[in-house]
């Protein structure tokens, strides 16, 4: 059993949807992630941003694409997962994503209504 990760963070773009020979749904983006700390020494604050793409499968997948778009601020609770793969050019090529198995709206900077129309 892999560990539950939960991150809140903004999509960096609009979600993109895509359907596997078997009829799978499967849905990519990239949300970026803000860090801020203040130093103890100096009373400095600092930022990081980090950027980390996303994958939703199945039912869950057909809705992220259905209702997000760039610039959502979103909370995705899933699994780390590492990809590898040989590119074109024969070299060996790996990535961590975040596997969504559950997503939805931040109420942290505006309100939602859950019965938004969907965009479509």
């Amino acid at each position: 059993m892999a560990s539950t990760t939960f991150v809140s963070g903004n999509l960096t773009r609009d979600p993109e949807i895509r359907y596997l020979a078997d009829g799978t749904a499967m849905t990519t983006f990239c949300i970026a992630v803000n860090r801020r700390w203040q130093e103890k020494s100096s009373g400095t604050w600092n930022e990081s941003t980090s950027f980390l793409d996303v994958a939703c499968w199945r039912e869950l997948a057909e809705h992220a694409a259905m209702s997000l778009t760039k610039g959502d601020r979103v909370l995705v609770n899933g699994y780390l997962e590492q990809r590898s793969w040989t590119s074109t050019e024969g070299k060996a090529r790996s990535r961590i994503e975040l596997v969504a198995q559950d997503l939805g709206p931040s109420l942290r900077f505006r309100p939602v209504s859950p019965h938004e129309e969907l965009r479509v």
